[in-house]
């Protein structure tokens, strides 16, 4: 399994920036190329954990939000690793628009 680390800045404090990225997540299932499912748990009130199901495989991503940054990392299993690294800018990109939106 392929794990790749990712920090993205922001200068939102760790509140907003949750509730953006809570406010984002319905939405992110329409984005997954060829279609998916996205399972979120939080695990407190600034860390969560996502399940991202597409094409028979499970890519898990954990994601702390930080007073200036959220740092994680997109878990993709082998039967994906040729595309680890599209997988884990779609995650990238994905917060950061969701961070970049106020909703």
């Amino acid at each position: 399994m392929a794990n790749i680390p990712f920090d993205i800045p922001h200068t939102l404090g760790s509140d907003e920036a949750a509730r953006r990225i809570a406010a984002g997540l319905p939405r992110l299932a329409q984005h997954i190329p060829g279609g998916g499912t996205v399972e979120s748990s939080w695990q407190g009130p600034h860390a969560l954990t996502l399940a991202i199901v597409a094409m028979g495989q499970k890519v898990a991503v954990d994601m702390a939000i930080g007073e200036h940054a959220v740092t994680g990392s997109v878990k993709v299993p082998m039967m994906l690793a040729m595309m680890s690294g599209p997988i884990a800018e779609f995650v990238r990109t994905s917060a950061e628009k969701m961070l970049a939106r106020p909703l």
